[in-house]
């Protein structure tokens, strides 16, 4: 069930960041696929009998797997992190461009190139 769940919060992240135009949406966006992935390695790593890894007294019984785990802490940092550079990328845009608008943008900045290369 969370696996279903987590590609289908990933698939509409996806089909958002292709679909919308404003490039807030669009991190808005890439965060919920980030949520997505996250919930399908998580529900991919649980083991609902799995013990501890660092159980002593266990004997023949089935142990969690740590490695999932340890990379979706991973993954959400680095996630973070580059959503955070991504939102100040964002605020120079629209601080240049006073727009969010992605295709709007792309046609001011191919006017400032073309007039670049004139001069």
């Amino acid at each position: 069930m969370a696996f279903s769940v987590g590609i289908i919060l990933l698939a509409i992240g996806l089909v958002a960041v292709v679909v919308r135009r404003d490039l807030v949406i669009k991190l808005l966006a890439l965060g919920l696929v980030n949520a997505g992935s996250i919930l399908a390695l998580v529900a991919v790593g649980d083991r609902p009998d799995a013990r501890v890894p660092i159980c002593e007294i266990c004997q023949d019984v089935l142990y969690a797997d740590p490695l999932p785990h340890a990379l979706v802490l991973s993954a959400i940092v680095i996630n973070f992190a580059i959503l955070a550079l991504a939102l100040v990328f964002v605020m120079r845009l629209v601080e240049h461009y006073h727009s969010t608008d992605s295709h709007h943008i792309e046609e001011l900045v191919q006017r400032d190139l073309d007039e670049g290369g004139q001069q």
